[in-house]
């Protein structure tokens, strides 16, 4: 018969083999917890390019106007056939005819390198933002040289230089433009316009008689060789008048 101090001693016994189990158990976990692998974070896949999303003006030729705006929404100004649009924080200047997009214009700035650049491509150009009037002219070979005006100006607006570059068949043409601004273009264009006026004299400069003469193409071609370019426009409308 089991005594009472027996019976003790085996419930003490039965409770410390019990605690052994437990914190062997713990153990366990505990090692297992140690040895797996830390869970790898999945990587976050890249945003997939929006569905239609906004393609390079250049793709944009001759579609409807209506189809262009579903691309990129609708024009932030209209004025007569040019409309402008913002894409990606590029401001383009659109022509339209008829409700069919017929050129564009885009400026040569960093943030619109991604438009100006396939411009540039499509017509065999450096692919370079800061591509100059001497650049765009070697690389085209035949080019005329326009101007809003070279003298008496006024105030309304800043004049641009221009190298046009018509282009082949029924392909657009292409002119590479300056605004009058820098101090690099204003000098270029008073050489040009001192070098017409000595040999045409000063109304011939006045009235942009010059815009409808080839005559000085290759001096305008020289004088504005350094000269970086400011806008790409495809699809140009010619000078009128001559």
């Amino acid at each position: 018969m089991m005594t009472a101090f027996q019976g003790l001693k085996t419930v003490v016994l039965l409770g410390a083999l019990a605690g052994l189990s437990a914190c062997g158990q713990a153990d366990k976990t505990a090692e297992k917890a140690d040895a797996a692998p830390a869970e790898t974070p999945q990587a976050v896949p890249e945003a997939a390019p929006v569905a239609g999303g906004a393609p390079t003006i250049d793709q944009m030729m001759g579609v409807q106007v209506a189809y262009l705006e579903s691309k990129l929404g609708p024009a932030r100004t209209v004025q007569d056939k040019q409309r402008t649009y913002e894409i990606g924080g590029c401001m383009v200047r659109v022509s339209a005819d008829g409700g069919e997009v017929v050129g564009y214009a885009v400026p040569m700035t960093p943030a619109c390198s991604t438009q100006a650049l396939a411009a540039l491509k499509d017509y065999d150009l450096p692919q370079k933002i800061d591509l100059t009037m001497g650049e765009f002219a070697a690389a085209r070979g035949n080019v005329d040289f326009k101007a809003d005006c070279l003298t008496l100006c006024g105030n309304a607006a800043d004049p641009w230089v221009h190298l046009e570059s018509a282009g082949p068949r029924a392909t657009p043409g292409i002119r590479a433009s300056a605004v009058m601004v820098s101090d690099a273009t204003i000098d270029a264009s008073f050489r040009i316009r001192d070098a017409i006026k000595a040999a045409k004299g000063e109304d011939y400069v006045i009235d942009t008689t010059f815009n409808c003469s080839a005559d000085f193409d290759q001096l305008a071609i020289r004088e504005l060789k350094t000269v970086r370019i400011d806008e790409i426009e495809v699809g140009y409308v010619p000078y009128g008048g001559c």
